[in-house]
């Protein structure tokens, strides 16, 4: 059976513009075992599955340090301190595509790594808003793209989509389409 993990310590290693990093000391319940987890705390992010009048589906593509390529997202961003979900994605996909969204459809959660964070990214999917202009933030440099759902499905089959939150969404959203 499985068992609950009880925080006995905990103290903050790193505190970043993104990230905190801590190192929790923890019981077993009914072991009597002791470990060490690494944690890493996050705001949480959003991510929306926008469909065009044209049947099409909306991506940005940009470069991602931590992986040293380019890769195909969904539209995405992290909340900031007290902001709500609805109000990160709603900010975050004028900035990056230069849509207002007219209603949000949510979509539900994910966990994108649990073993070692508590972000949770809050997933959309948005068919009906109105064109803006896109206004980046300062170190953002990203394209948009938008492809049908039959060329979505030969990229994920092909390697070419492998971002978590963007297959999740689109597996979610599919029937949609």
């Amino acid at each position: 059976m499985a068992s609950k993990e009880i925080k006995i310590s905990s103290k903050e290693i790193y505190n970043g513009k993104v990230i905190k990093l801590r190192l929790d000391k923890v019981n077993i319940e009914g072991k009597n075992i002791e470990a060490n987890r690494e944690i890493i705390t996050h705001n949480g992010g959003c991510c929306a599955l926008i469909k065009t009048k044209e049947n099409k589906i909306i991506f940005v593509k940009q470069f991602r340090y931590a992986y040293n390529e380019f890769t195909l997202e969904l539209p995405a961003g992290k909340c900031e301190i007290g902001e709500k979900p609805i109000e990160t994605i709603t900010r975050e996909v004028e900035e990056e595509v230069g849509i207002i969204p007219n209603k949000i459809y949510e979509m539900g959660i994910m966990y994108p790594s649990p073993g070692y964070t508590n972000e949770i990214i809050y997933l959309y999917y948005i068919d009906d808003y109105k064109l803006s202009k896109t206004h980046f933030d300062e170190d953002e440099d990203l394209d948009t793209v938008e492809y049908d759902i039959d060329h979505v499905m030969k990229l994920i089959n092909d390697g070419k989509i492998v971002d978590a939150k963007t297959l999740i969404l689109i597996y979610k959203c599919f029937h949609k389409f």
